[in-house]
């Protein structure tokens, strides 16, 4: 609750209002439009006009002296800028750039993924009666209770008060994605008065009735009314930070002057629930995969790759739809085969395994009713016919089909320090303030630096995962490929051994272990650290380096074994 003094009419300033501007159930614009107190202006523009890289400046034109000569206001790197005109009003700028309050103002998104430690920050405390305290709740489906408020705030901490929380260290956070609140001491008896005299709120006084609280998401507020629900809380996307938000709020049961700037709070290291998971651009090979970013609030798909030269490594790198083609193995004679260069079966000591047959004209090892059918691009020969690979195939849990066989993609692949492997990828690890995001229900073990799940105590043997606090078998709902059998946590062909994969009878342009992730043998080896800079998710820390970018991306189901092809197990 906000105390403003009383000011003539002409030091109200008019600024263009968007179009789109949000509205309170009155109709009112909201933010109000910038005051004037005590010579200077006042209002979420010139707020964010103080948020600069340089601590203690405004950027805050000077009036003009004269009509050819005015200031511009830039002191610094600010959310905004604002700057006057000639004869304009002298104590409110009629012009800014940057962040504007007004046109960006959202109340989306409602709920935020953490992407590392966080820094809670106090942006500016208005005068006023309530001293209203700020925090973190963890976002289940349902209100939060009282006991899972966690405020970052005490009520007499002022503008400049900064406070870091490491999530992952935090024992009350469950995972997931978080909202933000703010509490207030307001009295119920609807006299906008402090309870009980005492205008320090705390969760404490909140069970026993005394104060409101007003969550980031709208539908828990104690004055929510659907449509017709007052908004008390604005929320903007920082220009300086791609993991920053700022939350601006009202703290009134039902309504208060509009000005959003009871309590102005900012976030840094969290990115909008949304961001940083898979997409499909709708474009063609590596192309087509991307990372949702999100801005102001709405979310895009990115491009995580872009267009290069075709190697052998079972990646369509040159994105027009054919994996491999055209692609030079650097040994003479060697095939190009599901991402691996091969020698040709038939020749020396290579033989084909069981329930296969050499293929000359291939030069691969094949099903018998294979040998000398050609299918089309993207298709598999399955008993003397072609088709689409993996039709009807579930794969045990950790594992994809690729060309009608269930690989572990990250079987083979060793990380840098630091790093996790997720679907054939490295990543920085959770622990890493730019590392994987954990999904809901799994938290950070920073000594794996992986995400995990807590329900179980101790850890699973191999073939089984957590869920729910038991170990369960990986084969549970999974559907192998034709003629093969789930077998501790694998699909294995017939001659393959489940504590390896390895076939009792090895053969040219065939799998020997069943899973080739990894280094081929031209060395190539598809890492977060190989792809282009920029084709990231915006959401992720800024700093340049494409590992980093990639960081911030909660792959855990990222599906790039559609285009990385291991070698089927014969």
């Amino acid at each position: 609750m906000r105390v403003l003094p009383l000011l003539p009419l002409f030091a109200l300033l008019s600024l263009p209002v968007d179009a789109h501007a949000l509205t309170q159930p009155s109709g009112v614009v909201i933010p109000t439009q910038p005051g004037c107190d005590s010579g200077k202006p006042t209002g979420l523009l010139a707020t964010f006009a103080c948020v600069c890289t340089t601590p203690g400046v405004c950027n805050i034109g000077d009036v003009c002296p004269s009509t050819t000569s005015c200031d511009d206001g830039k002191k610094s790197t600010c959310e905004s800028t604002m700057f006057h005109v000639w004869n304009d009003n002298t104590c409110i700028p009629s012009k800014f750039s940057g962040l504007d309050p007004v046109a960006e103002a959202s109340t989306t998104p409602e709920t935020f993924r953490p992407t590392c430690a966080l820094t809670f920050s106090i942006v500016t405390r208005a005068k006023a009666l309530f001293q209203d305290t700020f925090g973190w709740y963890n976002v289940t489906g349902s209100k939060p209770d009282p006991s899972d408020l966690h405020p970052m705030f005490g009520c007499t901490d002022g503008a400049g008060k900064t406070v870091v929380l490491d999530l992952a260290k935090e024992p009350g956070y469950k995972g997931g994605d978080i909202g933000f609140f703010l509490l207030t001491p307001e009295s119920h008896t609807g006299d906008k008065k402090c309870a009980g005299g005492d205008c320090c709120p705390s969760t404490a006084r909140l069970a026993k009735g005394e104060g409101y609280v007003y969550y980031s998401e709208r539908k828990y507020n104690p004055d929510a009314a659907g449509a017709s629900s007052y908004i008390h809380l604005l929320t903007y996307a920082s220009k300086l930070s791609k993991t920053k938000f700022y939350f601006a709020w009202e703290d009134l049961f039902s309504g208060g002057d509009n000005g959003f700037t009871d309590l102005v709070t900012s976030v840094d290291g969290v990115q909008c629930s949304g961001g940083g998971v898979r997409c499909d651009t709708g474009k063609k090979g590596a192309c087509a995969f991307g990372v949702t970013q999100c801005s102001a609030g709405a979310v895009s798909c990115t491009p995580v790759f872009t267009a290069k030269t075709e190697t052998c490594d079972g990646v369509d790198e040159d994105c027009n739809g054919l994996v491999d083609d055209g692609a030079v193995c650097p040994t003479a004679g060697d095939i190009c085969h599901d991402g691996k260069c091969v020698p040709p079966c038939g020749r020396g000591e290579f033989k084909c395994g069981p329930g296969t047959t050499c293929d000359k004209t291939s030069g691969l090892c094949v099903d018998p009713t294979c040998v000398d059918v050609k299918c089309g691009a993207g298709e598999i020969c399955r008993a003397g016919k072609c088709g689409a690979p993996c039709g009807g195939v579930i794969c045990p849990k950790g594992q994809t089909c690729i060309s009608d066989a269930c690989v572990d993609l990250c079987a083979g692949v060793k990380c840098g320090v630091g790093q996790v492997c997720r679907d054939g990828i490295c990543f920085s690890g959770c622990s890493s303030c730019s590392g994987v995001s954990c999904e809901s229900g799994t938290k950070c073990d920073p000594v794996k630096d992986d995400c995990v799940d807590p329900s179980c105590t101790t850890p699973c043997p191999s073939g089984t995962y957590c869920k729910a606090g038991k170990c369960v078998d990986a084969c549970e709902g999974a559907a192998c490929p034709p003629g093969q059998t789930c077998t501790a946590g694998k699909c294995l062909k017939p001659g393959e051994v489940a504590d390896t994969g390895v076939t009792l009878d090895g053969a040219a342009g065939d799998a020997s272990t069943g899973s080739d992730a990894g280094p081929d043998a031209s060395g190539n080896k598809l890492n977060g650290e190989d792809l282009p800079d920029g084709q990231a998710c915006s959401c992720s820390l800024p700093g340049g380096s494409t590992s980093s970018s990639l960081g911030a991306v909660a792959l855990g189901a990222f599906a790039f074994g559609a285009l990385r092809r291991r070698r089927p197990r014969k």
